[in-house]
């Protein structure tokens, strides 16, 4: 595999339409997706002086989040690969690039369970590389599952190592993997993609005010460590406006961006509406900063044999929905999470509360 050191990626940033009902995926969102494509892709080539090669999408870009008004899956999922990605796939062998996006999938022998999956197309319109998100946020994401609620099948399905959790694929532009939106909130994550190999990390993300601009700009704090304390570059894109009933329509605000591997912002789009940021990445300058650096090498400095005794006890229960045929609603897992916080005093000590 030819090797390309020099391009520009593309971090777009699309209007979220809610879906009801399969059917109106394609109409929705995924048209809007493909006419972005034609022409951010060679405007942002221009603008860049260098190809794009990848773009990613934001989270729930298919179906904006998939819920009921109790936060119960409303039944909007797809196949990936499937008729769906199929139309990301022509474009990607069209425009000869990459395409990251998002969307629950449903997989047969697990029903009623949804999982959020980041998925990526190559230039020749194959889905080379899925990632099933670690650890989703119960109250917002409420309906899906996460590999920890149904371990038993996902590690008979895809096996139990670093490899199933944090998967990164070589590509001819560099080894991508993805941290998906709430991730980002544990370190792990972004560190299990960098113990894998990772230089560019795909961010796709339905971030919500008032975490993602100024005074509380979480957002960008968790991109820019991500991106300096693995040495990776960070491809993060956010919704623009969301349009689900039982949402405000400015709820997603924007602010996608691009960060280097010493974690500082290259692009990020000043507009809340629809719009898209690029920046050129150089893969050499990346690989020589991490084989020379040494004030700070964190690749090379980290002690794991202490590090992996944080996790020598369990915080979250194992296997929740295992037993169950429809994941949970908001208020279950609530249910879950003050079960959580009993169990470990060691961790919560008990407030002066009502």
């Amino acid at each position: 595999m030819g090797k390309q050191d020099y391009f520009s990626v593309l971090a777009l940033q699309p209007d979220v339409h809610f879906c009801s009902d399969r059917s109106e995926i394609v109409e929705k969102n995924i048209q809007k997706h493909l006419h972005l494509l034609d022409f951010l892709v060679p405007y942002t080539s221009g603008i860049c002086g260098a190809p794009v090669r990848l773009a990613v999408f934001p989270e729930f870009a298919f179906h904006s989040l998939p819920q009921n008004a109790d936060c119960s899956w409303n039944g909007v999922a797809v196949s990936i690969p499937g008729e769906e990605t199929e139309l990301l796939s022509k474009k990607a062998k069209e425009l000869n690039i990459y395409i990251a996006s998002h969307a629950w999938e449903e997989y047969p022998d697990l029903p009623g369970r949804p999982l959020s999956v980041g998925f990526l197309i190559d230039p020749d319109g194959e889905v080379i590389l899925k990632h099933h998100k670690t650890v989703t946020t119960k109250i917002a994401e409420a309906g899906d599952a996460a590999p920890a609620d149904v371990y038993d099948w996902f590690v008979e399905k895809f096996g139990d190592g670093l490899d199933a959790f944090f998967p990164v694929v070589d590509t001819e532009i560099g080894k991508m993997g993805f941290m998906i939106c709430g991730e980002g909130q544990y370190g792990e994550c972004s560190r299990g993609l960098m113990m894998n190999g990772a230089e560019i990390i795909v961010r796709p993300n339905a971030w919500v005010e008032p975490y993602m601009t100024e005074p509380n700009d979480v957002m960008t704090v968790i991109s820019q460590f991500a991106a300096f304390s693995n040495m990776c570059y960070l491809v993060e894109s956010n919704w623009a406006r969301h349009h689900n009933p039982y949402w405000p329509v400015g709820s997603g605000s924007g602010q996608s961006q691009i960060v280097d591997y010493q974690g500082r912002l290259m692009a990020r789009a000043s507009a809340s509406c629809e719009t898209g940021v690029g920046a050129a990445l150089n893969m050499e300058s990346l690989r020589r900063h991490r084989e020379e650096v040494n004030f700070g090498a964190r690749q090379t400095y980290m002690p794991t044999f202490i590090f992996r005794k944080i996790y020598e006890t369990e915080v979250w229960p194992k296997n929740s929905l295992m037993e169950q045929t429809e994941s949970k609603n908001a208020l279950e897992w609530e249910v879950i999470r003050r079960q959580v916080v009993e169990e470990r005093r060691d961790i919560f000590p008990r407030s002066k509360g009502d």
